[in-house]
């Protein structure tokens, strides 16, 4: 056999790519909150890349594992080309300002799912200031002293644009207004108001909750999350590959590389890992809500979801799907066998 590397130094060096953090570019249009966007997700490790409409320039590099699209308003070319060249997969798309879409929150959703139905990537609607906002701290007593004074307005023309707001015919408290307008955005400001004035006695924190809740941070974060979580998956699928050809190649050593990887490939981390591997798959993704994050600890429910994805795996579905579906059968089948003990 031919002088290869150590079996143990690729073992490690497979383990290390499963390990590293994803890899997420933040990009789309100028101007569309890119920055804000990183901030109001804390996304310490996201890179953010030069304007994809940026004259004369080439497209920006989006190789790695996650991209983050911000939109703003109706797709231009540039987005719609951008995103066309990317997998579906690797994308989440967040509509941004999108408070300043019609007149109500539900106008800004209407609008991003007609957007993903046409881009044919997720979109999600979302007010990145304000949630960047309420991630630097909670509505001081000031705030809610001068957003009370005003809360008869709430819902009228005073919150429409910063010149309303802040204009001199409101009163004489014109200095206020104006703090509280750049500790909360306008969007932030008019949630505020409107709340105050239903309960004029809401305290800070349960005010910060609304405001939060209103800049739809929170639907992003779940969808990034899900993306993260099948991103592992996916990554542990390719590691249970690549030690399984390590495993081949390799001859049995002093060291005992072989036998500690064919013990792990063997185990019950490595049956999970490939359960959750195949359903990962774009292809069957859909026939595995329910089961991804539960490992059963019945033998006969392993059983059961050995023999519904052997079924899954007979059926009409593109090769790389129908791998996928018999990884998964094999992992249920793995799992059955350490909960019987039957050591097949």
């Amino acid at each position: 056999m031919s002088a290869e590397p150590s079996i143990a130094a690729a073992a490690t060096k497979a383990i290390a790519i499963w390990r590293r953090p994803p890899r997420i570019r933040v990009t789309g249009r100028a101007r569309t909150g890119k920055s804000t966007l990183i901030r109001a997700l804390a996304l310490m490790s996201a890179e953010e890349t030069a304007p994809v409409d940026e004259p004369g320039a080439p497209d920006p590099d989006l190789g790695g594992d996650l991209v983050l699209y911000v939109l703003t308003g109706t797709p231009q070319p540039a987005d719609r080309r951008i995103l066309a060249a990317l997998p579906p997969e690797r994308v989440l798309a967040v509509l941004n300002k999108a408070d300043a879409i019609g007149t109500r929150w539900s106008d800004a959703v209407a609008a991003a799912e007609q957007y993903s139905h046409d881009l044919r990537v997720p979109v999600l609607p979302v007010t990145a200031e304000l949630a960047a906002h309420t991630r630097g701290g909670i509505p001081s007593d000031d705030d809610l002293r001068t957003l009370r004074r005003h809360r008869d307005r709430a819902g009228t023309a005073f919150t429409l644009s910063p010149e309303l707001f802040t204009s001199a015919t409101a009163g004489p408290d014109t200095a206020e207004r104006a703090a509280v307008l750049e500790r909360w955005g306008l969007h932030g400001v008019a949630v505020a108001s409107i709340a105050l004035r239903h309960e004029p006695d809401l305290n800070p924190r349960s005010l910060l909750q609304l405001l939060h809740a209103a800049s739809g941070i929170d639907a992003v974060h779940l969808h990034l999350h899900r993306r993260y979580e099948r991103l592992a998956d996916r990554r542990g699928g390719e590691l249970l590959d690549e030690l399984t050809r390590l495993a081949a190649r390799a001859v049995r050593t002093a060291d005992g590389s072989r036998d500690r990887i064919e013990d792990y490939l063997t185990g019950p981390e490595a049956a999970r890992l490939g359960v959750r591997a195949g359903q990962a798959h774009p292809g069957i993704a859909h026939l595995a809500t329910g089961y991804a994050a539960i490992a059963p600890d019945d033998p006969d429910e392993a059983l059961a979801r050995a023999q519904r994805w052997r079924a899954v795996a007979c059926g009409d579905l593109p090769a790389s799907a129908r791998r996928a579906a018999l990884r998964v059968h094999h992992g249920y089948v793995r799992l059955w066998e350490q909960l019987t003990h039957a050591g097949l």
